[in-house]
C-alpha cells in the first residue's frame, strides 16, 4: 500500500517499542479494487496499552483522542489516520452505538476480525511483512462482486449495516450473497432500523445516491422492505403506459437516478439535485387516477416532502423542494412554445434556490427515464431551452421598483408593499419601464 513518509516512519515507531501495526477496513479494500479517492486510513496497534501508543505518538507532533471507550487517536500532523486498539464488542442496547467496549491488546487477528461486518472490510494490511492477511475470503468475494458478512451472529448487532450493504453495493455494483440477504430481511421485519438516528440513515443514504448507480441501492432496501413509507409507495404507483413505458413510479424514479448519476459533475450543487431526482414524483402516489394519471403530483409532492425528515438543511429543503414543485415546468413550456415571459417568471420562482443549470438537467434525466424517448422530442427541447437560455439569461431580471419607490410616489401601507412588489415586478416581465410601471401602480393604488 502506497502510505506517506511521516505514516511509514510512525508505524516504524511503533514496532520498534513492541506494538504491531495492522491497516484495517475500507482502505485495504479499495486498494484492491484500485480505487484511490481520498478516505480515512484505519490502523490498528496490537501489544500496546492505550498509553504506549499515546507516548509513542507524541513524539511525532500533536495527539488527538476521542471515544474514551474506543481508545482512538489521531496524530495532527498525520491527518486521516485513525489509531486505535483492537477491542472486543458486546451489544447492549438497541441503538447502532449501543455496545460494550473492550480493549484487549493481545487480542488474537482470529477473534478481532470477528466484529467485522463484512468479508471485504476484514481485510488487514501487515505493514511489518508488506501483505495482506484474508481470513475470510475477503478477496475473492471482491473479485465476484458480492457482499457476505463475516459472522451473522455479531453481524444483527448493528442494524446499520443494512444500509451499508446498500450504499456499498450502489458504490461498487456488487450483488448481496443469500444469507447476508436473508439476514438483513429479518432485521428489518424486527424492527431493528428504527433505531437508527435520522443521521446515521441520511449519511447513508447520500452514499447511495453520490454512487455511479444508486439504483442498485434503492432496489436492495425496496426488496428486503427497508424503504420509507414515500418511496415505498412509489412501487404500487402505476403510470400511464403510453408515457410512463418503463411501469411504476418507482422504476421510473430509479431510471432517473442512474441517469442522473451520470451528470453530477455538471451539476452546480450535485447532492442537493440526487436527492430532488429522488424524490421528485413523491406526490404521484396521492393524486394518480385510476387510468394512471397524476395531475397536480409536483404540488403534492411538496407537501409530502414537507413529511420527510431525513434532510434538515434549510437550504436543502429549500433546492428540493423547489426541485418538485418546478420539474416538470421546462418540460411542459418547451412542448407548448411557451413564451418568453413564462420562462421569466420560472426565473423569478426558482431564483436563489436552485439554479437554471440543474432544472434543465432534472428535466432531461426526467425525460430520459421514461424507457423509450423520440430523440425528435428530446432535441426540440433542448434548442428551445438554448435559446430562451441565450436570449433572455439563465437568472431573474433585476427588479426595477423597490420599496422606495412606492414610498416616492405616495404609497403608504407597507403590509401590501410585497403584493405591489410583485405585481411590479410582473409588469416588468411584460416590457414597462420604471417610469410607466410606477405611474401604473399609483393610479390603482392610490384609489384604495
Amino acid at each position: 500500500m502506497e502510505l506517506s513518509i511521516l505514516a511509514k516512519t510512525v508505524f516504524d515507531d511503533i514496532i520498534q517499542n513492541g506494538g504491531y501495526v495492522y491497516i484495517v477496513g475500507g482502505s485495504v479494500r479499495d486498494d484492491i479494487l484500485d480505487i484511490h479517492d481520498e478516505q480515512d486510513i484505519d490502523v490498528e496497534v496490537y501489544h500496546m496499552t492505550c498509553q504506549q501508543l499515546y507516548d509513542v505518538l507524541s513524539h511525532h507532533g500533536q495527539v488527538n483522542t476521542f471515544g474514551v471507550s474506543f481508545a482512538i487517536m489521531q496524530l495532527k500532523e498525520l491527518p486521516g489516520y485513525d489509531f486505535a486498539l483492537p477491542r472486543k464488542e458486546l451489544k447492549n442496547g438497541n441503538r447502532h452505538q449501543d455496545f460494550e467496549i473492550m480493549i484487549e491488546p493481545d487480542l488474537p487477528i482470529e477473534k478481532a476480525i470477528q466484529r467485522r461486518d463484512l468479508t471485504m472490510n476484514a481485510l488487514m494490511y501487515d505493514y511489518h511483512q508488506k501483505k495482506i492477511i484474508d481470513m475470510c475470503g475477503g478477496i475473492s468475494d471482491i473479485q465476484n462482486r458480492l457482499i457476505r458478512c463475516v459472522n451473522p451472529d455479531t453481524f444483527k448487532e448493528d442494524p446499520l449495516r443494512v444500509l451499508r450493504i446498500a450504499q456499498f453495493a450502489a458504490r461498487f455494483q456488487m450483488s448481496i450473497d443469500s444469507q447476508t440477504f436473508q439476514l438483513c430481511q429479518e432485521m428489518v421485519k424486527e424492527g431493528m432500523l428504527k433505531h437508527l438516528s435520522i443521521e446515521r440513515v441520511y449519511h447513508e443514504y447520500c452514499k447511495i445516491l453520490m454512487s455511479p448507480k444508486p439504483s442498485i441501492g434503492f432496489e436492495f432496501l425496496r426488496d428486503i422492505k427497508a424503504l420509507p413509507i414515500y418511496l415505498e409507495a412509489l412501487t404500487t404507483t402505476g403510470q400511464r403506459l403510453d408515457y410512463h413505458p418503463e411501469g411504476d413510479v418507482f422504476t421510473h424514479t430509479m431510471l432517473v437516478l442512474d441517469i442522473a448519476a451520470l451528470s453530477k459533475d455538471k451539476i452546480d450543487e450535485p447532492l442537493s439535485f440526487m436527492w430532488s431526482c429522488l424524490l421528485h414524483d413523491i406526490g404521484k402516489p396521492i393524486v394518480t387516477t385510476s387510468d394512471g394519471h397524476a395531475p397536480g403530483h409536483n404540488e403534492a409532492g411538496v407537501d409530502v416532502f414537507k413529511q420527510v425528515d431525513l434532510i434538515t438543511s434549510k437550504k436543502q429543503r429549500q433546492y428540493i423542494s423547489t426541485m418538485i414543485m418546478y420539474h416538470m415546468h421546462l418540460m411542459n413550456m418547451a412542448r407548448n412554445h411557451g413564451r418568453d415571459i413564462s420562462y421569466l417568471r420560472l426565473l423569478k420562482k426558482i431564483e436563489g434556490k436552485v439554479s437554471m443549470n440543474d432544472l434543465v438537467y432534472m428535466s432531461c434525466c426526467d425525460k430520459l427515464g421514461r424507457g423509450k424517448v423520440a430523440q425528435s422530442q428530446y432535441d426540440a427541447f433542448l434548442e428551445f431551452i438554448k435559446d430562451k437560455r441565450e436570449r433572455l439569461s439563465d437568472h431573474a431580471p433585476v427588479a426595477l421598483v423597490s420599496g422606495f419607490d412606492l414610498l416616492e410616489i405616495g404609497l403608504t401601507n407597507e403590509k401590501k408593499f410585497k403584493v405591489i412588489l410583485n405585481e411590479a415586478y410582473d409588469l416588468q416581465l411584460q416590457g414597462l419601464d420604471k417610469e410607466r410601471i410606477l405611474r401604473s401602480l399609483k393610479k390603482k393604488y392610490d384609489k384604495r
